[in-house]
């Protein structure tokens, strides 16, 4: 099981650390009250999904033995107020592809892990510690 716990107080963005060893701020931009310090939650979703998608490409193709060296992945983030209702990944691939491994990459650019997570139903609890 893999843990993140945020710290936060009255005038101080959420600083997330994870159980990894790593630390991250969010913290909401200064229309929304916060202060700017670091990307919203949900931008953090959208960089996850991107980092995932090209994350997921370079194991499949290292595999492979195909060289990734210049793969772009964006995501554009739609909003329905505070709450993404889409999440549209592009995938920019090396010009040296052929037809075949285009389609064999982009099936695999859907099977990252967070894309699978937010595609599908996931099911989160709520409790009080």
């Amino acid at each position: 099981m893999k843990r993140a716990v945020v710290t936060s107080g009255a005038d101080t963005p959420n600083v997330v650390e994870l159980s990894s060893g790593h630390t991250l701020t969010f913290d909401l931009g200064k229309a929304g009250g916060g202060e700017g310090r670091g990307p919203s939650s949900t931008e953090g979703v959208s960089a996850s999904l991107a980092a995932c998608t090209a994350g997921t490409l370079k194991i499949y193709a290292d595999r492979k033995g195909w060289d990734l060296d210049g793969l772009e992945v964006s995501v554009e983030t739609t909003y329905d107020g505070p709450n993404p209702k889409l999440f549209e990944v592009s995938v920019g691939l090396p010009d040296r592809f052929d037809d075949d491994q285009i389609a064999r990459l982009m099936r695999i650019a859907g099977k990252c892990p967070v894309h699978r997570l937010l595609a599908e139903a996931t099911e989160v609890t709520v409790s009080q510690t």
